[in-house]
């Protein structure tokens, strides 16, 4: 297995706020400039109870989407990016008995 030659990068926000907190979550085109408003591959826009529980989305939303490295990490700052996996991962379970 070869890995492809562009990067794949996830971004997030965490912000909290009168209105309670919420986590954002996207990715860009491989074509799209660093910093480029407005051209997403998706995005994700979330209100949540707290920033524990923001944490806790975006560790499961990695651990689904390639990040698994990223995951065991003991601390996520506010804002940041994540280089993923542009493939299928492997879940850590062993395939079954045939």
């Amino acid at each position: 297995m070869y890995a492809l030659a562009a990067d794949h990068l996830l971004y997030y926000k965490i912000t909290s706020g009168p209105e309670g907190c919420r986590i954002r979550i996207w990715e860009t085109p491989d074509t799209a400039e660093e910093g480029e408003q407005g051209s997403y591959l998706y995005i994700i826009n979330l209100r949540v109870a707290n920033v524990a529980e923001a944490k806790a989305v975006l560790t499961h939303h990695l651990a689904l989407n390639g990040g698994a490295l990223a995951c065991d990490q003991a601390e996520f700052p506010h804002k940041g990016k994540i280089r993923i996996l542009a493939f299928p991962t492997w879940n850590r379970q062993e395939p079954p008995e045939s």
